[in-house]
């Protein structure tokens, strides 16, 4: 009975294999899928023949509701245990249409009974071979399955035979098209034979060895990350935060992923207490036959402690790239390891597990490979904030603080309302052209090129030292933040750094404000992450 009576995904969208990725999950859960049989138009939407059309006549309606709708949380509602927001087409960064059309039950229209398969493979000829670089997530895949063949990284927007590629496709001279064809076809990346290597820019994509830290006070936000590596066919040696001590990180590893870890800097820098005089194992024994396996200790308390801290400090000072999100990223900025930024903690902020709109500053930063639109829905929980803005003297030296991360109001200093939506939040469309925002600014939405915001992204600086280059930020006007979810407070935001690259000696700390590996949820976000980890050694292209 409406008011949508059907959803359309279309199938040969720009991020195509995670659109069918999307609909796979949801076959998963009991939604039937059904593909068009041929083109229409339904009131505004063009749906093209094979578009994925998920009929609202079905049983698990309210799912979808669930699923496709814009959480509206107002602050005065009861304080949220944690997420507000979690639209799904958003947070994996898929187009999806609405339609609120009845006759949409009218067209012709086939249901789907084995998975989605996005297109893919090979068209043209020639030896080498050029992928698309569209954030598909595949694509991760695609280059661990063939991390012995060489393969070149466009550091520009090129034309391939009338067809505009975007910075990030890959190069690979010399291909066995009859090896990586099937898995194109399989994965749903679109790639084209050539006969000469497009005259672009690039760099060589250099496999890196990973390390992934955890520390033994808390897993389960770390455990995200791992699943999405995992996934994806990316290896990486796991350890603990205790072993930092042990140095020579740089002779081990090229790229370092540490994720969030709750509590504050120093917390985390501390570890488990060291109380007590036994010591805590952690490890399989006959009594505890289900611990240890991926990692084990005899003892987990204390952490990295300050000389660990020391050690991955060196690691990235020798050239290696230290990839942070969350507490960890706080951490960096407050033990004065990520010159030029600073963590704030604005009291009026109210942002519990919401989507935001993030707004590319950079995209000529590996880190933006293969987006194309100048928005990107975001996972935002309230901590860090980081203000980017270049610092005099910044250069990215040891000793500080660790004040850790503020609680923030509770639902933004407001009294409790308990009757649900009693006062609705003003939520911005994500695609502005749909609906216009009410009292927007279009100020400070960086599109391609755009350098602007809380943090210029230019070389070093006899004054300043290397300056951090901000890729992806919040909006400057405070309208234009909420997607879905809850937000009060927005205008201490405005401008802040979402990802951050901040040179350090000869390596490089990537830092997120948002999680980008987030419960299964974001993979909109993930490659943001994996560009920093495919282009570890080369973060300084496309830099003025």
């Amino acid at each position: 009975n409406g008011p949508d009576f059907a959803w359309v995904v279309p199938a040969a969208q720009r991020r195509k294999a995670d659109a069918a990725d999307l609909i796979n999950e949801l076959r998963r859960q009991g939604i039937e899928v059904h593909t068009s049989s041929a083109a229409c138009k339904i009131g505004n939407v063009e749906v093209a023949a094979g578009d994925y059309v998920i009929r609202g006549d079905q049983p698990y309606h309210t799912l979808l509701e669930m699923y496709f709708g814009v959480q509206n949380y107002p602050v005065a509602n009861p304080r949220p245990y944690d997420d507000t927001g979690w639209t799904m087409q958003y947070m994996r960064n898929v187009k999806l249409h609405k339609i609120a059309d009845k006759s949409i039950f009218e067209k012709p229209m086939t249901l789907l009974t084995s998975d989605a398969k996005a297109s893919g493979g090979v068209a043209g000829e020639g030896g080498t071979l050029v992928v698309e670089h569209t954030s598909d997530n595949n694509l991760m895949a695609f280059r661990f399955r063939n991390r012995d063949v060489q393969m070149k990284v466009a550091e520009e927007d090129f034309d391939l035979n009338g067809r505009t590629l975007r910075a990030g496709a890959l190069i690979i001279p010399n291909a066995d098209r009859a090896k990586l064809e099937p898995q194109l076809k399989d994965l749903g990346l679109s790639a084209w034979a050539v006969t000469a290597a497009p005259a672009v820019k690039t760099h060589a994509m250099t496999i890196p060895r990973i390390g992934y830290i955890h520390a033994w006070s808390r897993t389960q936000d770390e455990g995200w990350v791992r699943a999405a590596l995992d996934y994806y066919g990316v290896p990486y040696t796991y350890f603990a935060d205790q072993k930092l001590k042990e140095g020579n990180l740089r002779s081990r590893y090229d790229v370092i992923v540490f994720p969030h870890v709750g509590g504050t800097s120093a917390s985390i820098v501390n570890g488990i207490a060291m109380t007590g005089a036994e010591p805590i194992p952690y490890k399989k024994t006959e009594q505890t036959p289900n611990l240890g396996g991926v990692d084990e200790s005899d003892d987990i308390r204390g952490g990295m402690g300050m000389e660990g801290l020391q050690e991955l400090a060196r690691f990235v000072q020798q050239g290696g790239t230290l990839i942070t999100e969350g507490g960890t990223s706080s951490l960096m900025a407050e033990y004065n390891l990520a010159g030029g930024v600073a963590v704030e903690h604005p009291a009026e902020l109210f942002a519990r597990g919401s989507i935001l709109r993030g707004v590319f500053s950079d995209l000529h930063s590996p880190i933006a490979y293969g987006y194309d639109g100048k928005d990107l829905p975001v996972y935002f929980n309230q901590d860090p904030v980081l203000n980017a803005a270049p610092v005099l003297g910044g250069g990215g030296g040891f000793g500080g603080g660790g004040r850790g991360a503020a609680a923030g109001p509770i639902n933004g200093g407001a009294g409790q309302n308990v009757t649900p939506n009693a006062v609705p939040m003003h939520t911005s469309p994500l695609d502005f052209s749909e609906a216009p925002p009410a009292a927007a600014s279009d100020s400070g939405r960086g599109g391609r090129g755009g350098r602007g915001g809380s943090g210029a992204s230019g070389n070093s600086d006899a004054a300043a030292g290397p300056r951090p280059r901000v890729v992806l930020q919040f909006p400057a006007n405070a309208n234009d933040m909420l997607l879905s979810g809850t937000l009060a407070g927005g205008e201490a935001i405005a401008n802040r750094a979402l990802v951050v690259d901040v040179p350090l000696g000869t390596g490089h700390v990537v830092m997120f404000a948002l999680r980008p590996f987030w419960r299964w949820q974001t993979q909109g976000a993930y490659f943001l992450a994996f560009n920093a980890i495919l282009n570890w050694d080369h973060l300084d292209a496309g830099k003025p």
